[in-house]
C-alpha cells in the first residue's frame, strides 16, 4: 500500500517552522526588515484602495443586492496579503507572533523582540 503523504503540516511541525521564520527574521539585517515592512505596509494601502475603489464604484449595481458590494470589497482586500506573502513582506503582526515564538525556543536573542518589532511597526 503506498505511504500518504500530506502537504500540511502537523501541530508541531508548523510550529518549528513558525520559530523558525522568527529566528530567520531576527538574522536579517535591520535595513531589510525595515524595507520588506515598507513595502508590505503599501500592499495592505493598495488592497485597501483597490477595494474601495472597485467596490465603490458598483454602488448602482448594488442597489439591487445590497450584499453585493461588501462581497466584492471582502473578496478584493485579501489580494494584498497574496502580495505580501510572495513578496516575503514583514507585517507587524507576524512579527510580534514569530519573533517570540522564536525567543522562547532559543533561537533568537530576546533583544530582538523589541527590535524587530519596533522597526515593522514603523515600516508598516
Amino acid at each position: 500500500m503506498p505511504e500518504v503523504v500530506s502537504l500540511c503540516k502537523g501541530p508541531k511541525e508548523a510550529y518549528e517552522a513558525f520559530a523558525d521564520k522568527g529566528a530567520e527574521l531576527c538574522r536579517k539585517p535591520l535595513l531589510k526588515v525595515f524595507h520588506q515592512a515598507v513595502y508590505a505596509g503599501i500592499y495592505i494601502g493598495f488592497g485597501g484602495m483597490l477595494s474601495l475603489v472597485v467596490a465603490g464604484g458598483i454602488a448602482d449595481a448594488s442597489k439591487n443586492n445590497p450584499t453585493l458590494q461588501s462581497f466584492v470589497f471582502a473578496a478584493l482586500f485579501p489580494v494584498n496579503l497574496l502580495l505580501i506573502l510572495l513578496t516575503g513582506g514583514v507585517l507587524m503582526t507576524g512579527a510580534s507572533a514569530t519573533v517570540p515564538t522564536a525567543v522562547y525556543e532559543k533561537k533568537a536573542h530576546w533583544s530582538s523582540i523589541p527590535k524587530i518589532i519596533a522597526i515593522s511597526w514603523v515600516g508598516n
